[in-house]
């Protein structure tokens, strides 16, 4: 219990539910922002590349979220694999050279130790980089 008393403490030293804000110019006209998004690096959700494949002509191969997000003419994007941040720094590159705004996030699975019942999804998004390193610290104690 003083653990989720400790992590409830942070969150709300975070701002819970936020976003990461950062100056790019956003250039696009659709409203739309997924917020809860896996990428291949949530190993048995997800399929999703950060970056698209091409063949030797230039050609897709494999379209990439941050090609289709750009396409899509969202702003925005927000990465939430389950319970790591393993494609952070390569989600964020892609994000920044497409004019896209990135959002870092965790979807997280909470269960009360000894409780019997499934355990709840929270999706975490972190707003600045005070948010970032507690997103970082829950990570690293789950």
């Amino acid at each position: 219990m003083v653990f989720w008393l400790q992590v409830l403490s942070t969150l709300r030293q975070a701002h819970a539910i936020i976003t990461l804000q950062i100056k790019t110019p956003v250039r696009h006209s659709m409203s739309f922002v997924h917020l809860h998004l896996h990428t291949e690096y949530s190993l048995l959700d997800s399929v999703i590349r950060i970056q698209s494949e091409r063949d030797e002509h230039g050609g897709f191969t494999v379209k990439g979220l941050m090609d289709a997000t750009s396409n899509a003419g969202m702003p925005a994007v927000a990465l939430t694999d389950q319970s790591n941040l393993f494609a952070m720094v390569k989600f964020y590159k892609a994000a920044r050279s497409m004019g896209v705004k990135p959002i870092i996030g965790v979807d997280l699975l909470i269960q009360e130790v000894g409780e019997k019942a499934e355990a709840s999804k929270l999706v975490l998004l972190c707003q600045n980089e005070v948010g970032y390193k507690n997103l970082t610290r829950l990570v690293t104690r789950s």
